[in-house]
């Protein structure tokens, strides 16, 4: 599971179905190769030009591309109707991760006032340096994501707790960012708990084993890099860090652990709420009801420990946490969460839907399929097309669950006639989906993560070294046919992998 609640066994097509996705209907206007170009080019342009060269904030870019893209579907004759309907199935497909997203931000304010947050910040502070800190947190969240299968549970608990724990520490928010967004994306993409790995092998028809197997040729190589830069970028804060006391901790850090210790009940009842979070979440329970009992559970420990009234609570979960401890550094730390702080993460989320809209009711996407299976191309041709027709699906529409679900059984027969193990496609779609997915500032996931954290995708992109280096290594793979193996491998694991 890495975001949303359902099963991904139940999103995924079956074998031997249809050519389009169940529900899918073929564009009433057939629009030329052309013409299909000239829609991306304006509304990727419009939308670069927008967010990199104006500056115009993330939603409205993608509105004003969304809308241009529209115009000129209905210059070329694709009715307003089909248009409608296409942006309103879009919207409805955000509905859950913006409820979600939601419940986050108010999960997270509570989370402050019962001073759960405070209180796993402490155990940080005192127990890493600013040295070991980006190692750790990359580990830490790679063993969370992996035993609980989700990405979005790993940064709403733990990763909104270490970069507390950073800002303690001293270290860059975007390189605690990187580190954890790192460590979280590894965790899900090889996790045989997550949705996505679950869904990847599914439409490929690929055995979950080999397909968490496979990746590992992408994904290991990329994650090592990642955690030798971490511990070099971890040794130079730690050089910088001059100003220590005699028991090793500096000054800042023991001034933090004091001020929270002065502040907030430090009764072991306030880290509850997570392992309730967190024991939802390992017995697979829906993801809203488990944020739902970490907000109440929350709630009852801040009335209870931290003297907290009903007034109190409801202004955390709405406009989030406000700290006014006297130290600007803690306040800074402390001041997080609410509704009202996710609202601009909404709307970026239902403005991504009107751009991936027009493409849709345009057909483009099925037309880059058709015009590479006119090719009758070779089996690096097809996978490299794969690569660049994923990543392009996963840039428009922002939901790795539309892309996979989509292309997955489109591009299947392709790659296995090409004399390609599907196995590759399905390394393909979590190299292009699951982890460039932190990395799209307007995608469900890109949006959650920057939101949830802190830290603009535009800051820690760098070092969130897994999420670009994994599909570096899937690239030089197709160009060089290293790892890509023989169709004859995969026969006898042609049964779709479910979850039970």
């Amino acid at each position: 599971m890495s975001q949303l609640p359902s099963s991904a066994a139940e999103r995924a097509p079956s074998a031997g179905g249809p050519s389009h996705p169940e529900g899918a209907q073929k564009p009433a206007v057939s629009l030329s190769g052309r013409r299909h170009a000239l829609l991306l080019v304006a509304a990727i342009g419009s939308l670069l030009v927008g967010i990199m060269g104006l500056g115009i904030p993330t939603a409205v870019a993608l509105i004003v591309a969304g809308a241009i893209a529209m115009t000129l579907c209905l210059m070329w004759g694709i009715a307003w109707s089909r248009l409608e309907a296409d942006l309103l199935k879009g919207i409805q497909a955000m509905l859950m991760p913006i409820l979600i997203l939601m419940s986050v931000g108010m999960m997270v304010g509570v989370w402050m006032l019962s001073g759960t947050i405070p209180a796993m910040v402490t155990l940080g502070l005192e127990s890493l340096t600013p040295g070991l800190f980006l190692v750790v947190a990359c580990l830490s969240c790679s063993l969370m994501s992996v035993m609980a299968g989700t990405s979005w549970g790993t940064l709403s608990t733990i990763g909104v707790a270490l970069m507390g724990v950073a800002l303690g520490l001293g270290i860059p928010p975007a390189y605690a960012a990187g580190a954890i967004v790192t460590g979280t994306f590894f965790g899900d993409k090889l996790s045989p708990l997550s949705d996505t790995t679950v869904m990847a092998s599914a439409v490929c028809e690929v055995n979950i084993i080999s397909h968490i197997r496979h990746m590992l040729y992408s994904t290991l190589p990329a994650y090592l890099i990642a955690l030798v830069v971490y511990a070099w970028l971890g040794n130079g804060v730690a050089e910088a860090d001059a100003a220590m006391t005699t028991d090793g901790m500096s000054d800042q850090t023991q001034a933090i652990i004091d001020t929270l210790a002065a502040t907030f009940s430090d009764n072991l009842l306030t880290l509850l709420p997570p392992l309730v979070v967190f024991g939802c979440i390992l017995a697979k329970k829906p993801v809203l009801p488990a944020f739902m009992l970490g907000i109440v559970s929350a709630a009852l420990i801040a009335v209870v420990l931290q003297g907290a009234s009903l007034a109190e609570i409801g202004s955390a979960m709405n406009a989030g946490f406000v700290a006014d401890t006297g130290v600007a550094m803690v306040d800074k730390m402390l001041s997080r969460g609410g509704l009202q702080g996710m609202m601009s993460t909404v709307a970026v989320l239902i403005a991504a839907a009107v751009l991936g809209a027009p493409f849709k009711s345009a057909g483009t996407l099925d037309a880059a399929i058709a015009w590479l299976a006119r090719r009758h191309a070779a089996r690096r041709q097809v996978l490299g097309g794969s690569m660049a027709l994923h990543s392009l699906a996963f840039l428009l529409t922002g939901s790795y669950y539309v892309t996979f679900s989509l292309l997955g059984p489109l591009l299947r027969p392709l790659v296995a006639s090409s004399g390609s193990p599907t196995k590759n496609l399905s390394r393909i779609l979590e190299d292009t989906g699951t982890t460039l997915s932190p990395l799209v500032p307007w995608g469900v996931t890109g949006a959650f993560t920057a939101a949830t954290l802190g830290v603009a995708t535009a800051d820690f992109f760098v070092y969130a070294i897994l999420c670009y280096g994994a599909i570096a290594f899937s690239l030089l793979y197709v160009l060089t046919g290293w790892t890509l193996g023989h169709d004859s491998e995969e026969l006898p694991q042609q049964q779709p992998a479910t979850l039970r």
